[in-house]
C-alpha cells in the first residue's frame, strides 16, 4: 500500500505533467505558424491578401486566417514567446474553460478588426496576443484574488510593452488588430469571470483526500502494531455538531472496515468514542 506522502508526491507529479501539456497546443500552433512562414518565404509567395480586409465580405476570411501570416521574421519572433506563455497560462490555469477562452479570443479579435480597421490588410497573431493578456489582466482584476492578481501583476510587468502598440505610431502598425484584440480579451474575462458558489443550505461539506494522510498506529481500533489509514468526510452543520464517518484501511489487508455508524461529535477537537475493530471484516 502506498502512502500518504507518495499519493501526494503523485499528485504534483500529475499537475507537473498537465503544466507541461499545457503549452502543447501553443506549441503546435507556432510550429504551424513557423511552417506557413517558412514556406511562404522559400517560394516567394505574398500571403498578405489572405488577412483582414476590413468591411470587406471577402475580407472576412482573415478572420481564421491572418493569425497564421506574418509580414517577416522580425514580426514573427515577436509574437512567438507571447503566443506560447500567454496560452500555456490560460490553459492550465483554466483547463478546457481556457479553451473556449482562446476560441473567443481568436475569433472576436478579428471581427472587431473587420469592423473598426483602416481599409488594409491586417495579418499576424498580435491580436491574438493582446486578447490573451488582456483576458489575465481582466480576470485578476475582477476575481481580486491573490493568485489571479498575481498573474495579472506578473503579464503587466512583462507585457507591459504591448500597450504601446494600442497607440497610432507606426503606419504599418495594425493598433487596431491590438486593440481589438485587448477589448476580446476584457470581453472573455466578462463571459468567463468567477463562477458563483452553488448555495449549501447551511451545510459546508468538506473532503479530506486518503492522498494528504499519513500512516497512523494505534491500539485504539485496530493492534498496537499495525499500520492503518484513515479515510473520512467531515460534514459541518451550521446548527448542529457535524458528523464524522471513518474508514480504516490497513496496510495488512487488501481490505477497508468502515465503522458501523457514524458518531455525532463537535468539530471543536472533541473525541469521538472509540469504535471496536473486528479483523474478520477487513479480510
Amino acid at each position: 500500500m502506498s502512502t500518504g506522502q507518495q499519493n501526494l508526491s503523485h499528485l504534483n507529479q500529475s499537475d507537473s505533467n498537465r503544466f507541461a501539456y499545457s503549452f502543447l497546443p501553443g506549441l503546435l500552433f507556432i510550429a504551424l505558424i513557423w511552417l506557413i512562414h517558412a514556406l511562404a518565404y522559400l517560394t516567394g509567395a505574398d500571403l498578405a491578401w489572405l488577412g483582414i480586409m476590413p468591411r470587406s465580405f471577402l475580407g472576412l476570411v482573415g478572420v481564421f486566417l491572418s493569425p497564421l501570416i506574418h509580414a517577416d521574421l522580425k514580426h514573427l519572433l515577436s509574437n512567438t514567446f507571447p503566443l506560447l506563455m500567454l496560452s500555456g497560462l490560460i490553459l492550465f490555469l483554466h483547463q478546457w474553460r481556457g479553451v473556449r477562452v482562446l476560441v473567443l479570443v481568436y475569433i472576436l479579435s478579428g471581427l472587431l478588426t473587420w469592423f473598426i480597421g483602416r481599409h488594409a490588410y491586417h495579418i499576424g497573431a498580435s491580436g491574438v496576443v493582446y486578447g490573451m493578456a488582456g483576458f489575465l489582466l481582466f480576470r485578476g482584476v475582477f476575481d481580486r484574488d491573490r493568485g489571479s492578481l498575481a498573474i495579472a501583476f506578473a503579464v503587466l510587468f512583462l507585457y507591459s510593452g504591448l500597450f504601446y502598440g494600442l497607440f497610432p505610431e507606426e503606419e504599418r502598425v495594425s493598433w487596431e488588430g491590438h486593440l481589438a484584440g485587448l477589448v476580446a480579451g476584457l470581453v472573455a474575462a466578462l463571459i468567463y469571470g468567477k463562477t458563483a458558489k452553488p448555495a449549501s443550505d447551511g451545510v459546508d461539506k468538506t473532503l479530506v483526500q486518503a492522498s494528504v494522510t499519513q500512516r497512523h498506529m494505534s491500539s485504539t481500533f485496530i493492534p498496537y502494531y499495525l499500520h492503518y489509514t484513515v479515510n473520512y468526510t467531515v460534514q459541518q452543520d451550521k446548527h448542529s455538531p457535524g458528523e464524522i464517518n471513518y474508514t480504516i484501511t490497513q496496510d495488512s489487508f487488501p481490505g477497508s472496515a468502515p465503522t458501523k455508524s457514524g458518531y455525532t461529535a463537535s468539530l471543536n477537537s472533541k473525541k469521538t468514542p472509540p469504535q471496536p475493530y473486528d479483523s474478520r471484516r477487513a479480510k
